[in-house]
C-alpha cells in the first residue's frame, strides 16, 4: 500500500490504511473513475478519509457531532492543502442530517453506526441525502469478532468493574452481518460487496509488527465472516 492519497490520512495502523483504499477503490470503480462527485463523510471524524477524498479530486463534506474532531479536521485539511476549499467539515448529529433530498452521489459512513442509539435513523437520513443509484460504504465492527470481545465485552463486563477507571466501551450498537446488512437493506439498499477487516492485528503486542498486520489482513479476507474484526460494505441506493 504506497498510493499517494495515504499521506493525507493520519493512520498507522494497516488494517486502517486496509479500510481506506477499499473506500477509495469501491467510489472509482462505482463511478468509472469520474471525479467532481460530491461526497459525505457521516462521522467523519479528524478527517482521515475525507481529506484524502479531497485530493483524489471529490468534493466532500464531513459532517461530526463532535466539535473537537471537527476542529482538528479542518486544521489537517489545511495542514495538507488537498484542495482550495474542499473538503468542508460540518458539526451534525448522523440521526438528523441538515441536508437536501438527493444532494450527494456516494457517502461514507465508517465505523460510526456501532456508536449509535438509533442507526436505522442514521441509515434512512443517508438514503434521502443520497441520489437515486447513488453510492454508500459502511464500514462496522464485528460485534462479536475478536476485536470486541476484547474490546467491548471482557471491557465492559470485567475490566472495567475491576479497574474502574478503564471505563467502558463507547460502543453501544453490537452487529452481526446478518442484523448490519439487514438495517442496510430496510433503509432502501442493495448490498453490492462485503469484505473483511483483520483478525487480531489489533492486539497491542502485535500491532508493531507491520509484517504481521500485512498477513494478518490477508488471512481476515480467506475467513468465514463471523470470525473476522470488522465488515467493510457496499450498498447502492434503490
Amino acid at each position: 500500500m504506497n498510493e499517494g492519497y495515504h499521506v493525507y490520512a493520519g493512520y498507522t495502523r494497516y488494517v486502517d490504511f486496509k479500510r481506506l483504499d477499499f473506500i477509495v477503490r469501491t467510489v472509482r470503480s462505482y463511478f468509472n473513475n469520474r471525479t467532481k462527485l460530491r461526497g459525505l463523510d457521516v462521522g467523519c471524524g479528524k478527517g482521515d478519509i475525507a481529506v484524502p477524498l479531497a485530493f483524489l479530486g471529490y468534493i466532500v463534506v464531513g459532517i461530526d457531532i463532535c466539535s473537537e474532531h471537527v476542529e482538528e479536521a479542518k486544521r489537517w485539511a489545511e495542514a495538507k492543502k488537498a484542495a482550495e476549499g474542499n473538503p468542508t467539515f460540518l458539526i451534525g448529529d448522523a440521526e438528523n442530517l441538515p441536508f437536501k433530498v438527493s444532494s450527494f452521489d456516494f457517502a461514507i459512513c465508517s465505523e460510526v453506526l456501532e456508536h449509535l442509539k438509533r442507526p436505522e435513523r442514521a441509515l434512512k437520513r443517508i438514503n434521502k441525502a443520497l441520489k437515486e443509484g447513488g453510492l454508500l460504504i459502511v464500514t462496522v465492527p464485528n460485534g462479536y469478532g475478536s476485536f470486541s470481545l476484547i474490546y467491548d465485552h471482557f471491557r465492559n463486563k470485567i475490566a472495567s468493574k475491576v479497574l474502574p477507571r478503564i471505563g467502558s466501551s463507547d460502543h453501544i450498537q453490537f452487529f452481526t452481518l446478518s442484523k448490519i446488512t439487514g438495517l442496510i437493506k430496510e433503509a432502501g439498499f442493495e448490498v453490492l460487496d462485503i469484505k473483511h477487516s483483520d483478525f487480531v492485528s489489533f492486539l497491542p503486542v502485535l500491532v508493531k509488527s507491520k509484517r504481521f498486520c500485512y498477513y494478518d489482513c490477508k488471512l481476515a479476507d480467506k475467513l468465514p465472516s463471523l470470525l473476522v474484526s470488522g465488515w467493510y460494505i457496499s450498498c447502492r441506493r434503490i
